[in-house]
């Protein structure tokens, strides 16, 4: 009797602190006061919103991946794909850059507050090859 229920109670335990090591919760995002949360893994940019107000713009940077990330914000007329490239480094050229984070380990988190005008953008991960797998999102200032 007393061994079914010290398994139960052993399976109870490490079904809590299995689920207590999950990702942590992400902060709240308003874009109405210019915030937004910028997820990267890989090969992937995923932001909470794709349109913000011109003015004071926060970035809640999050590295959900395995790897180390940066972000890059750069001001184009180019499409997130377009922008070209410096084949030597292996990343994409930063003409029109108005802000970034040089770099963001795994599982950490940094804000990045920029004053950004109206315009397109791309956001990036310009890690050596990360821009060309995929690491990049499109962003309009209104």
């Amino acid at each position: 009797m007393l061994r079914p229920m010290r398994t139960f109670l052993t399976a109870a335990l490490v079904t809590v602190a299995l689920s207590a090591c999950g990702a942590p919760a992400a902060p709240a995002v308003d874009v109405s006061k210019g915030e937004i949360r910028a997820d990267l893994k890989e090969y992937q940019v995923a932001l909470t919103s794709n349109t913000v107000r011109a003015g004071q713009v926060t970035f809640l940077v999050r590295n959900v991946g395995g790897m180390a990330h940066n972000f890059v914000v750069v001001k184009t007329d180019a499409a997130p794909d377009k922008i070209p490239l410096d084949t030597e480094k292996q990343i994409a050229k930063e003409d029109g850059k108005v802000g970034g984070i040089d770099g963001v380990a795994p599982g950490k988190s940094a804000n990045l507050r920029l004053d950004l005008a109206p315009g397109h953008y791309v956001v990036m991960c310009n890690i050596p090859t990360h821009y060309q797998l995929g690491m990049r999102a499109e962003l309009t200032v209104q």
